[in-house]
């Protein structure tokens, strides 16, 4: 039995108020990424969020119709994707309750469906119920998927990774082309790395609308590109 003061991380689904969980329910193929906390003030907070560039004009009317929303930004927009910046409420954030509680959250994690996909990492299974029962008040419904309580020596490497390894996978990233990160990312999706498939390559092609040869080399090239450097950061964090 873990110590109760263990730290853990966690994979949390949530469904509460939000501009983004709101856009991706409402709208067909958008999934809104959040990458990062970019300002904030008394009142407000910005964050980045990466969304379709082809559902990027929709989006961004439906944020600016959810009531949370001050202002929105495009930062830059590409083939495949869009950066933007939101300007939203910052009582109805959950920032405020992680700095409360301790715990982090660690990024990217998206809305899709829905529902907010994210990751966490808490001091102890305490301050994990502690924020959960604070935005539980707030109108939050959180499922836990999985959690795993982390050894001493993985809590310091776990620290070594949001500094260095996120950036050295974030770095990793942005060498695929828009049509790799395409592939990977709808192969991720759809189950091509679980066990069994849910998808075949040829089913991949058919919904891209490319080759299956096509496919399967784009999903080559990403993976040579990903793999040495997720290979780096899992030796990093064990």
């Amino acid at each position: 039995m873990p110590a109760k003061k263990q730290p853990l991380i966690v994979e949390l689904e949530q469904t509460h108020n939000c501009f983004a969980i709101d856009v991706s329910d409402k709208l067909k193929d958008v999934r809104m990424k959040w990458l990062a906390t970019v300002g904030e003030d008394e009142k407000t907070i910005s964050s980045l969020y990466e969304v379709p560039a082809s559902e990027l004009n929709k989006a961004i009317k439906r944020i600016k119709q959810h009531p949370h929303v001050k202002e929105v930004n495009i930062v830059q927009k590409g083939g495949k994707t869009a950066l933007i910046t939101i300007k939203h409420l910052r009582k109805f954030s959950t920032a405020p309750y992680l700095v409360k509680t301790g715990v982090a959250w660690i990024p990217p994690s998206w809305s899709e469906k829905g529902v907010d996909k994210v990751t966490m990492v808490a001091p102890s299974f305490k301050n994990l119920k502690e924020f959960i029962g604070l935005v539980g008040e707030k109108g939050y419904d959180l499922k836990i998927k999985s959690k795993r309580y982390l050894e001493p020596k993985e809590s310091v490497s776990l620290d070594l990774f949001r500094a260095s390894g996120f950036t050295k996978l974030k770095c990793a990233s942005e060498l695929l082309t828009d049509r790799q990160m395409e592939v990977f990312d709808l192969a991720c999706r759809h189950g091509y790395y679980e066990e069994p498939k849910k998808i075949t390559i040829a089913e991949l092609a058919q919904k891209l609308g490319i080759s299956e040869g096509t496919c399967a080399e784009l999903l080559r090239k990403a993976e040579r590109k990903l793999l040495p450097i997720l290979n780096e950061v899992i030796g990093m964090i064990r």
